[in-house]
C-alpha cells in the first residue's frame, strides 16, 4: 500500500530540520499554528514521531550529506596524496600545502617556504579509517610499536653501549614555535 504524500507544511518543516532549525522553530516556521513556542515544541515532537516525516527526514538527510561530506575515498585519496606529496615539486597541488610563505633574509636572498600538514599524521588518520590502528590491536596497555629496536640494542645483546629510550614514545603533531624576547616595562 502506497503512503500518502506530506502535505505542504509537513514537507517544510522537514527541510527546516534539515537545515538545523530547532524542532519549535521548524514548526512554527512552517505554518504550523500554536500560541506558544513549547506548543510548538511539542507538536514538532509529536510530528518527528510519524513514520512518514521520518523517512522523508531521512532521505533529505541523506541527499545534504551526499552533497556536503567527503567520501571515505576522498578523505583517503587526500591523505595518500598528502603521504606522497614532494614539498620540492613546484607542481604540488595547493589542496595539500598547509602554509605557504616568502621569507627574506638579511642578505636580501628570497626562500619560499612550504609547509605540508603531517605525514606521520595522516598515515595516523588512514591506519585508523582502514581498521589498522595497532593500538585496537595491542589490548588496553601501552605498547611501543618500535620496542623490538630498544630490545634489540639493549646492554644484554649488544656489546656496545646505548642509551635506551623510555618504552612510551609521545605521539603527537609538530608544532611550530617562537622565540619572543620579554617585553620592558
Amino acid at each position: 500500500m502506497k503512503q500518502k504524500a506530506l502535505n505542504t507544511r509537513q514537507r517544510k518543516f522537514v527541510k527546516l530540520i534539515a537545515q538545523g532549525e530547532t524542532q519549535a522553530q521548524a514548526h512554527k516556521k512552517a505554518g504550523f499554528n500554536n500560541t506558544t513556542i513549547e506548543g510548538h515544541g511539542a507538536n514538532a515532537i509529536r510530528l518527528l514521531k510519524n513514520e512518514r516525516i521520518q523517512e522523508e527526514l531521512r532521505k533529505v538527510k541523506e541527499k545534504v550529506t551526499q552533497k556536503t561530506v567527503l567520501s571515505v575515498e576522498a578523505k583517503r585519496k587526500f591523505l595518500h596524496d598528502l603521504v606522497n606529496a614532494n614539498p620540492l615539486d613546484p607542481d604540488l597541488p595547493g589542496h595539500l600545502i598547509q602554509e605557504a610563505r616568502t621569507e627574506v633574509d638579511p642578505a636580501g636572498n628570497i626562500k619560499k617556504v612550504i609547509k605540508l600538514p603531517s605525514k606521520l599524521e595522516a598515515i595516523n588518520i588512514d591506519n585508523k579509517m582502514a581498521g589498522d590502528n595497532w593500538s585496537d590491536k595491542a589490548g588496553n596497555e601501552v605498547v611501543n610499536p618500535f620496542q623490538f629496536l630498544v630490545t634489540f640494542f639493549s646492554p644484554s645483546n649488544s656489546p656496545s653501549v646505548l642509551p635506551v629510550p623510555s618504552p612510551v614514545l609521545p605521539v603527537s603533531p609538530v608544532i611550530d614555535a617562537e622565540i619572543v624576547p620579554p617585553s620592558t616595562p
